[in-house]
């Protein structure tokens, strides 16, 4: 649920989207925990 997610996660950054060779849009999305920081 929407409140358990708020309480777990400490911020979400999301990167500028890049196209490889083969025209696949890429974006790195990194999430931090509040309790392991971030999971890669």
């Amino acid at each position: 649920t929407a409140p358990l997610l708020n309480a777990m996660i400490e911020k979400i950054l999301i990167h500028e989207a890049t196209t490889n060779e083969d025209n696949e849009r890429i974006q790195e999305i990194e999430i931090y925990y509040r309790f392991i920081e971030k999971v890669e």
